[in-house]
């Protein structure tokens, strides 16, 4: 993952160790404001780790229902002063929000509510070997390195039918991740039929939402999954996987660090996908 700017920074701390306190650095993520204006209207602004921010802008704005591809968008820039976007629609921002019915998320932003009736029921023939889902959460967390420096940030990655790696991406926020992913599909025209991913989100309604709008079929995490997420799932004929552990892997509990002896997942909706 590359960034024009550190996406961590060191600080010092105290670290209790057989009990004492002792000096210590640790590496801490950066978190940067990022004011979206769109043709020339604030739209929001988005607390973000810094990277792939011209992606975020992209998957935010589809997410919201402000774009239906990255063809909409005629002019994206990322300043110091934030993202400005000027977009080809007839209507402006301000009216389209005052149409738009909004709702406080599980993870305490705003998101744009989406009747599930209008939401696409996804076509498509994909069919993934289990070991290929714990193949792709293994190289998420190899990859992710922004976690293995900071462990302050959720990932996500996407993969095609073939396994090939298609994208990583890292942010403080799970939805940022989300938006990431789907930008940088819409930015490099990828057909997300022929895709999965994998996050270390929870998959609450909002996030499977997104994931149904950009028509990826597949999304496996290595946490919980909500029941109106596995409603949305359903209804769109989404497969989606929760608790994903490989064996040999390690979760660290309060008290104590609990390694999988074999391996684990949960199946909740689109179980046909899976060999």
């Amino acid at each position: 993952m590359t960034s024009e700017i550190p996406a961590a920074k060191t600080f010092k701390v105290k670290i209790l160790e057989d009990g004492k306190f002792l000096s210590a650095e640790t590496s801490v993520v950066i978190e940067k404001d990022l004011p979206i204006y769109v043709n020339g209207e604030h739209l929001a602004t988005a607390s973000v780790a810094p990277s792939m921010e011209k992606e975020l802008v992209v998957g935010y704005l589809f997410g919201q229902g402000f774009i239906e591809n990255a063809g909409e968008i005629t002019k994206l820039e990322i300043t110091e002063k934030g993202a400005t976007a000027i977009l080809s629609m007839t209507d402006t921002p301000a009216n389209r929000q005052a149409k738009t019915s909004y709702r406080i998320v599980s993870g305490g932003g705003r998101t744009a509510y989406f009747e599930t009736s209008t939401l696409p029921r996804i076509k498509s023939g994909l069919k993934i070997a289990r070991e290929d889902i714990f193949r792709a959460m293994n190289l998420l967390f190899e990859k992710a390195s922004l976690y293995g420096e900071t462990g302050g940030v959720h990932s996500a990655a996407l993969f095609d039918s073939g396994m090939n790696l298609l994208c990583v991406v890292e942010d403080i926020g799970r939805h940022n991740t989300l938006d990431k992913l789907i930008g940088f599909a819409l930015l490099n025209n990828i057909d997300c039929a022929g895709t999965f991913m994998v996050s270390t989100g929870r998959m609450a309604s909002e996030m499977v939402t997104k994931i149904a709008r950009a028509g990826i079929p597949l999304v496996a995490t290595k946490t919980a999954v909500t029941d109106r997420g596995i409603e949305i799932g359903e209804k769109c004929r989404i497969t989606v996987i929760g608790f994903v552990r490989d064996a040999g892997s390690k979760m660290l509990t309060d008290m104590e660090v609990r390694v999988f002896r074999k391996a684990e997942m949960k199946i909740y909706s689109g179980a046909h996908r899976v060999l």
